[in-house]
């Protein structure tokens, strides 16, 4: 990448919108005046990955001084790339821009140590009503149920189900079970969306029947229910429920213990158990069911760190390592291990691509922090350095 150090700034600047129209204009005239331009542009605008790693106890509050730059950007780009983020930081440090962008490689190197562990993909395993498995992944395919109503598989569309004309009040269901490092989608029969998350099992009716529409979830997934007045729309993930008439939430199933759903459309009701009173969510708030207790605590948060895994993003605000962590464990079927326990609570805020390589995300958190880590085959291993 042959670009003057002038020519970066420049660039940055760009991405920022912090130049006025005219050298606005001269930078997009440079950029378009070749392919080498384009790419070098492109590199940094997309190579990004992304934002703001900072470690709540750092001298420097890096988090805030991104978090000014972040606003300062341009509406007709969506992210903040790393390297405009670290660049405004650069400043600060007294480093140049060539550095950084020769740090970030040389380093990413040095975590990766020759092994590169791939995100997650779309990919499932759906369980007819009669046991059958079938394996969804680059395919396409047409599969007639019990009731005559057909599947549709598709590894790019998802999962869809037509509606049957059997008049039968039987209940058939179907099983679809994602993978660690596996992601998919489909549409109910009453067309209701539902995103899965990797790790995760939905058990549905292949036709909704009777008084409600009831499914059964562990794992984690993101529902866009159709509105209906007459069935409400039931969501049980080990005893609690979630009913809504027609809504956007997430709820988040992986433990037994603390079930999460936020909402982000619409109002639901949500019960701890069968016998427990229901709470009402509004958009905006977070319900943290305890199991044990019986007991829901609501809270109001940004919905976005909890959903944007459905838009093929990671988003951390203020979460632990141990959290974090265990995303990436999902996500990319690794293991971690931990060779100093108090690593796991470590706080970080940072926005990322989810298809990315975990190299990059590790490189962003170690850059920040007190931790390091090493990549072994399938396990990362977590230090602190």
């Amino acid at each position: 990448m042959n670009v003057t150090d002038q020519k970066y700034q420049e660039i940055v600047d760009y991405i920022s919108g912090d130049l006025i129209l005219e050298e606005s204009k001269s930078v997009e005239a440079w950029i378009n005046s070749s392919d080498e331009n384009q790419k070098i542009y492109e590199k940094i605008l997309k190579k990004s990955l992304f934002v703001r790693w900072s470690l709540k106890s750092n001298q420097i509050d890096t988090n805030k001084e991104l978090r000014k730059f972040e606003n300062r950007l341009s509406s007709r780009i969506r992210y903040i790339t790393w390297f405009a983020a670290a660049a405004s930081i650069a400043i600060i440090l007294g480093f140049s821009i060539p550095y950084l962008w020769n740090q970030y490689h040389e380093n990413q190197e040095l975590i990766s140590a020759n092994q590169i562990i791939l995100p997650g993909k779309k990919g499932a395993q759906l369980i007819l009503s009669t046991g059958k498995r079938v394996d969804i992944e680059d395919q396409t395919k047409q599969i007639k149920e019990k009731d005559g109503s057909f599947i549709h598989l598709d590894t790019e569309t998802g999962l869809e189900y037509s509606k049957s004309d059997s008049t039968s009040d039987r209940l058939i269901y179907n099983t679809l079970k994602t993978a660690r490092g596996n992601e998919f989608s489909m549409q109910l029969a009453d067309g209701t969306r539902v995103w899965l998350n990797a790790d995760s099992e939905l058990r549905y009716p292949v036709q909704f029947t009777g008084k409600n529409r009831k499914v059964y979830l562990k794992g984690e997934a993101y529902f866009d229910v159709v509105h209906d007045k007459d069935k409400a729309f039931i969501v049980n993930s080990y005893d609690q429920e979630v009913k809504v008439y027609g809504t956007e939430f997430c709820v988040n199933a992986y433990s037994q213990e603390e079930i999460k759903t936020v909402l982000v459309e619409g109002s639901v009701g949500v019960r701890a158990s069968p016998k427990s009173a229901e709470e009402k969510l509004k958009p905006g708030e977070l319900s943290l069911a305890d199991m044990q207790l019986g007991t829901i605590e609501i809270q109001k948060v940004n919905v976005r760190p909890y959903i944007a895994w459905k838009d093929g993003d990671f988003v951390f605000e203020n979460e632990s390592l141990e959290n974090i962590m265990l995303r990436l464990e999902r996500w990319y079927n690794v293991k971690v291990f931990y060779m100093n326990e108090k690593c796991k609570d470590f706080r970080f805020s940072g926005d990322m691509e989810r298809y990315a390589d975990v190299s990059s995300l590790l490189y962003f958190i170690q850059e920040t922090s007190n931790v390091k880590f090493e990549i072994n085959k399938n396990t990362i291993v977590v230090m602190a350095k």
